[in-house]
């Protein structure tokens, strides 16, 4: 345990924040395990949403290159790069980012790998992998060319830059932008309306959105079909029938 990693509970949202300000939170081998095992935890958890964030005025700043621990071998330490995040884009809740500061290398991938990303005003961005001599990984290399398209994936990876949070708001990367200050409770307001959502529906759909890209029409049909077989034995699916026709609001209780 690096203690890099805390975890917190209010009510239905979960937030992992990564706490290493000293290094711009950039992560050790053992760091990028903790973060792993967070996300390990949170899916076994009843969370509806799950945010995560940096402390210190950054997100993540990646791998951390010229500090703390290190693996035996490199490829040890790409597979605790790797194993975090899949646990990440494996989840079954939604995920937000809260980006203050910096997010780049596998901290950009660990932003894009949620399903959300707000960030504040002062926010960076930059893939920085071929600037350090490196390859993409946190499945940036997966991610990126999904979200802005594979040419201009392309360009973001072999000419890297640092750019601003109005440049990812144009590049379709980010859902809000807010000031530093005001950030908390933006992503608190959206975090709120998630969890008040039907958790049932809401990780099945997630799980079809994902998979989507592995699946030709026939088999997203039968997926299609299975889940929303799943959801109208739901009482969430009876309460959200019921709160329709009598118009009043839905509460879902993810049974």
């Amino acid at each position: 345990m690096t203690n890099a990693v805390r975890v917190e509970r209010a009510g239905h949202v979960l937030t992992v924040t990564i706490d290493r300000p000293a290094r711009r939170n950039a992560m050790t081998y053992a760091a990028w395990d903790e973060l792993g095992a967070a996300f390990a935890a949170a899916a076994a958890s009843d969370a509806r949403v799950v945010v995560v964030t940096g402390t210190g005025g950054a997100f993540c700043s990646g791998g951390d290159l010229d500090g703390g621990d290190r693996a035996p071998h490199p490829h040890a330490q790409l597979q605790a790069v790797a194993r975090t995040s899949q646990a990440l884009v494996s989840l079954p809740q939604p995920t937000i980012a809260q980006v203050d500061g910096l997010a780049a290398g596998a901290g950009f991938g660990l932003a894009l790998a949620c399903d959300f990303v707000l960030a504040s005003t002062r926010a960076r961005f930059g893939t920085m992998f071929v600037a350090r001599g490196l390859s993409p990984d946190f499945a940036t290399s997966w991610l990126l060319p999904r979200l802005v398209g594979p040419r201009l994936a392309t360009r973001l990876c072999l000419l890297p830059e640092i750019f601003d949070a109005a440049r990812a708001g144009e590049l379709g990367l980010l859902e809000e932008i807010a000031e530093p200050d005001a950030l908390p409770g933006r992503v608190a307001a959206l975090a709120e309306r998630l969890a008040a959502g039907p958790p049932i529906a809401m990780r099945l759909t997630k799980q079809l959105l994902r998979d989507s890209h592995a699946r030709g029409v026939e088999e997203s049909l039968a997926a299609e079909t299975m889940a929303q077989s799943i959801n109208r034995l739901s009482a969430d699916a009876q309460e959200g029938i019921a709160a329709f026709t009598e118009r009043r609001p839905a509460r879902f209780e993810g049974r």
